[in-house]
């Protein structure tokens, strides 16, 4: 597969905005989306339509009488998750806020008509939300089992890290590399290694395989008490 071709022919030397760009655009283009909420501790899961309007910005709507209303009143966050032709994902995890403003609702009905019918009765229950701020991924599993990742935040969130990283403990012993199918982890001029991020599958092979484990490579989980 030619470079260009590969996760759109975005690369960590892209900006997060031009990341998140092509996340909102692909969202925009889907539309029709998995998404979750909270409800009391569990997952409830659901498909929303997102559409992205002028402004660049991504919203949806729901009915005051459904659960999702009330989910994001208590908690105003969604999580989405989708798989694009086959062999790209992208995932978001963003907060929302409820929109009162009257251009966005005229733009957002005009191209949803039919929705604007359906709850013509009592127009009133509709609830309009904008995504506000979040962070997420997308995802290329694009040749051979080689992946291509690249993470994203935006409106003040950070991005989430990887589960694993190399320290300055390193000793430069090679084999978290030998061991990388990814072949995610390189040399610095040091003699250290260090995991390419885009490239890197967040498998925790390395981390299993590194005789400083703990030290010279970390895993975040383990660290925060996550296993």
């Amino acid at each position: 597969m030619d470079e260009k071709d590969i996760l759109w022919g975005l690369t960590d030397s892209n900006t997060m905005e031009e990341v998140r760009e092509k996340a909102f655009a692909l969202i925009g283009k889907i539309r029709f989306m998995p998404a979750a909420t909270v409800n009391e501790g569990r997952p409830e899961n659901r498909i929303l339509d997102f559409n992205r309007l002028s402004n660049g910005n991504l919203y949806f709507m729901t009915s005051r009488g459904k659960p999702t209303y009330e989910q994001l009143c208590k908690r105003p966050q969604l999580v989405m998750n989708t798989l694009i032709d086959e062999r790209y994902s992208l995932r978001l995890s963003a907060w929302v806020s409820e929109t009162t403003d009257q251009a966005v609702w005229d733009e957002f009905f005009k191209l949803n008509p039919g929705t604007k019918e359906m709850y013509r009765k009592n127009f009133d229950i509709v609830a309009l939300y904008r995504i506000d701020r979040g962070e997420g991924e997308i995802f290329h599993l694009y040749a051979n089992e080689r992946i291509r990742r690249l993470r994203f935040a935006f409106g003040g969130e950070e991005i989430r890290p990887m589960t694993y990283r190399i320290t300055e403990e390193c000793v430069g012993c090679g084999i978290c590399q030998e061991n990388c199918v990814e072949k995610a982890i390189h040399q610095k001029d040091d003699g250290k290694y260090y995991i390419k991020e885009m490239d890197c599958d967040d498998c925790g092979i390395c981390y299993t395989k590194c005789p400083q484990a703990d030290t010279a490579l970390i895993c975040r989980l383990k660290e925060q008490g996550e296993t």
